[in-house]
């Protein structure tokens, strides 16, 4: 029927945007329900002794648009790399994990820090995940375009 398609982008950079706000939003809302729930959110030793709203917006949306832009530009050049840097991403945010789960005071701190670590991995997955694929509708197409042709 017509020529493949192929895209040079890896990603859509809005993705990222739009993952990050999300992150943001899902973080500082679990940071909100921890402290409620008697979280003290101040840790004895690692990188940082208090965890607070700025602390939150900052250490997530600061590395989500850097890094992100980084892979974006990275992927253009060589597609691979966004599928490595998804993974990876997600490998450094679950090994973080220990962090708050040694230095936490108390265990409301840990699992709220935790659950806010398990949200960025997941949502830098989503944001750096390689959506300019040829879409259904169009496999659908040329599936049908060759069965024509057989029949």
């Amino acid at each position: 029927m017509g020529a493949e398609m192929k895209y040079k982008m890896p990603f859509n950079y809005v993705q990222v945007i739009i993952a990050t706000f999300g992150a943001v939003v899902m973080s500082v809302f679990v940071l909100l329900v921890s402290e409620a729930a008697g979280a003290s959110m101040k840790f004895t030793g690692g990188m940082f002794q208090n965890v607070d709203f700025i602390h939150v917006v900052r250490f997530i949306a600061l590395p989500f648009l850097i890094l992100g832009f980084l892979t974006f530009l990275i992927g253009r050049a060589r597609p691979g790399f966004t599928k490595i840097a998804q993974w990876v991403g997600v490998v450094v945010v679950v090994v973080s994990i220990i962090n708050p789960i040694m230095f936490a005071p108390d265990l409301a701190s840990a699992l709220g820090m935790s659950l806010i670590l398990l949200i960025v991995g997941a949502s830098w997955y989503i944001a750096v995940n390689n959506s300019n694929h040829i879409s259904r509708q169009s496999k659908l197409v040329r599936l049908l375009a060759k069965q024509d042709a057989l029949a």
